[in-house]
């Protein structure tokens, strides 16, 4: 069978709208809070900053790529990823297991000032940066 160029270019939408619809899912799921973890002791709920991040196929799909906070808050990063996986916040040395299709929450108090690294730690997939000032 010979694919033509228009075949090729219809398989490509056809993943890319897959991959929409996916991430689509993924990020409701996350929206919903199901599966989030409770906040870290000494952490106020009411004043945490909640961020979503959606990963598919080692990608990050959505989600800022710099989350500001100033020293004291609360942060909550929520992270939904299609593989299983774990999530480290460097220069914290917090972690939290990632289940396939699940959205899981790694809750901090920010109390060190700088710029972290945020990562899906397997997949070395850069998530964001956290800046503390």
């Amino acid at each position: 069978m010979t694919l033509t160029r228009s075949d090729a270019r219809r398989g490509g939408r056809l993943r890319a709208a897959g991959a929409a619809v996916l991430a689509a899912g993924l990020l409701l799921t996350a929206a919903c809070g199901q599966g989030a973890a409770p906040a870290s002791a000494g952490a106020s709920e009411h004043a945490a900053q909640r961020h979503l991040f959606v990963v598919v196929g080692g990608d990050k799909v959505t989600g800022p790529d710099v989350i500001e906070a100033r020293t004291g808050e609360t942060v909550q990063i929520v992270v939904t990823s299609d593989v299983a996986d774990e999530l480290h916040v460097h220069g914290y040395d917090r972690t939290a297991e990632l289940v396939a299709g699940r959205p899981s929450t790694l809750t901090l108090a920010a109390g060190l000032p700088g710029v972290f690294e945020v990562e899906v730690h397997e997949n070395g997939l850069l998530l964001t940066r956290l800046r503390v000032r």
